[in-house]
């Protein structure tokens, strides 16, 4: 962790970003702080920025004497946000020339002047922490300096890209074998003139697949040729400039909406690699849901289609059908889906439920997110009031961690015996497990703080000889789910809850001899499981392209 440098580091005059920002070329800007959004991941030393921010050698002559050593000027939250900002900027035409020298200062200082405002905000939201001392202090304090842009720093991009697709290419199958849907597929793949949603994600995967791999040297330009694929390309290039109307308000919506910018017919410029990558699947539900489901006679609309990809896909395909395959298919793992239950008169039941021997694990699912305002206030106040809206308690409706509660509730009470009630409630070993469907919820210390919110519950709701038999709540995403599946599947030390055990043993506090020496060790621990697990996979060979892989290339009939 570094110190972040702002504007009053090497500035003490009053510039503000419009009037640095007005006389710039949009374009020119557009293509500048695309690759210093690039940058902002690897590039982490002031000194380096300043070296390879300006030509002048002046200009580096004046500011690095007065860098200070181990700090760092580039940042992703600074960076998407000058993005932003400049992508919604108008292109106001001007007789002013700017040369290369002074077009470097200006967005120099403007990008300060961003990490200045970022300061303030930190400031306000560190006044607002919980009391020093309480439960939540230490959580809160890591929180609200992480989650803002933790899941916008720390990902790789091919594995985003392949849960991307994986998900993409299971929403086609259910589309394809959901009767009411079978207009909104005929009319989706004549809009692309495709023959099958298979010839679809092929032409998409040719036109992802060397964006993905163009230089993070520079920034990213498409220039499309006028063959025979034109108007396939255009047609498909064309999918991810289209502002997508999101339920719930993101983050950079913008730039999500829009990571690709039409410079002009042929001309594309890459705003962002990893929100192109990650509009790959939502640009496909987006298209049925707002697009192709309206544009069909009112006859064969369906009424909500948010609610069927909600209720029907994410939960019982994709959910379902990843968590199906984490386990072994023989007697002895017990298997049963949320839809199980349902079939036997139960409601509230778990969305999964899985036992071997005494070994029971209950799994919630929620796909929800953040609103981008509530992501980014750095005010644990309205972070923790939102979380717990979203995974606890909102008015009376109970959340996943209650819901989980209520169906250990029913674990003692031998309650599901239409299900299964062939264990044995003296050796009961529970493992309660929130499976979420975003990276921001694998923000460090979040888990450790959902998991202060359940032990309160389970201390309101258990006696002592019932809470030793249940484990810490464990946040999963599902991507770290459908990744690791087949690696789950073969048990040994791999197995899911063992990674479990292995994860709440490796983030348990332990007796430290000083300060620095605690400090070290809790930044250390405040990771997710999803982090947990793949660093603990880094030292295996199971980073290998996982056999699964052939399956989906076998869908696709690749060869």
């Amino acid at each position: 962790m570094r110190l972040r440098l702002n504007y009053e580091s090497f500035f003490n005059e009053n510039d503000n970003i419009q009037d640095l920002i007005e006389p710039l070329n949009k374009l020119d800007l557009l293509r500048a702080v695309s690759y210093i959004t690039n940058k902002s991941r690897t590039e982490k030393d002031s000194i380096e920025t300043i070296n390879n921010w300006f030509r002048n050698p002046l200009h580096k002559l004046n500011l690095i004497p007065i860098t200070p050593t181990n700090t760092s000027i580039l940042n992703i939250f600074s960076s998407l946000k000058l993005l932003n900002y400049i992508y919604e900027k108008e292109d106001i035409k001007t007789d002013v020339i700017i040369d290369t020298d002074e077009f470097e200062l200006r967005l120099f200082k403007t990008y300060l002047l961003l990490n200045s405002e970022q300061d303030k905000i930190e400031k306000a939201g560190k006044d607002k922490l919980p009391q020093n001392g309480s439960d939540e202090h230490l959580s809160a304090s890591l929180l609200i300096m992480a989650y803002h842009d933790h899941d916008l720093q720390n990902y790789i991009l091919n594995e985003v890209f392949l849960t991307q697709f994986i998900k993409a290419i299971d929403f086609f199958q259910f589309i394809e074998n959901e009767p009411k849907l079978a207009s909104h597929l005929s009319l989706f793949l004549s809009t692309y003139n495709c023959k099958t949603w298979k010839e679809w994600t092929r032409n998409l995967l040719n036109l992802i697949i060397p964006v993905i791999n163009h230089n993070d040297e520079t920034y990213s330009e498409i220039q499309l040729e006028e063959d025979a694929n034109f108007e396939i390309n255009s047609n498909f290039i064309n999918l991810f400039t289209v502002s997508i109307d999101y339920n719930e308000l993101p983050d950079f919506v913008s730039l999500r909406s829009n990571p690709i910018l039409k410079i002009d017919e042929k001309t594309f410029i890459i705003l962002s690699k990893l929100f192109l990558v990650e509009r790959i699947f939502k640009s496909v539900v987006f298209e049925f849901s707002l697009k192709i489901n309206v544009s069909l006679p009112k006859e064969l609309q369906v009424k909500d289609f948010r609610s069927i990809y909600c209720d029907h896909f994410s939960e019982q395909v994709l959910l379902y059908n990843t968590l199906d395959k984490c386990f072994p298919n023989n007697n002895k793992w017990i298997k049963f889906r949320g839809e199980d239950f349902k079939k036997n008169g139960y409601s509230a039941e778990p969305d999964y439920y899985v036992r071997f021997k005494n070994k029971i694990l209950l799994f919630e699912s929620k796909d929800v997110i953040l609103k981008g305002k509530v992501k980014q206030s750095r005010d644990f106040s309205i972070l923790s009031e939102s979380l717990k809206e979203k995974f606890l308690k909102h008015g009376k409706d109970k959340k996943a961690i209650l819901q989980i509660i209520e169906n250990i509730k029913r674990l003692f009470s031998i309650y599901y015996t239409k299900i299964d009630n062939n264990y044995n409630i003296e050796h009961l070993n529970i493992y309660p497990i929130l499976v979420v469907h975003d990276r921001q919820f694998d923000t460090p210390e979040l888990n450790r703080l959902i998991n202060i919110w359940f032990r309160n519950e389970i201390r309101e709701n258990f006696n002592t000889k019932e809470i030793s038999k249940i484990n810490d709540l464990v946040i999963i995403n599902i991507d770290t789910l459908i990744l690791y599946q087949e690696h789950f599947r073969k048990r040994g030390e791999y197995g899911l809850e063992i990674m479990i055990n292995k994860y709440f043993e490796f983030i348990r506090p332990t007796i430290i001899k000083s300060k620095e020496e605690f400090r070290q060790k809790y930044l250390n621990t405040s990771i997710s499981f999803s982090l947990f697990v793949a660093r603990k996979f880094d030292q295996t060979n199971f980073k290998n392209q996982p056999s699964y892989i052939e399956n989906y290339i076998q869908k696709l009939d690749l060869k």
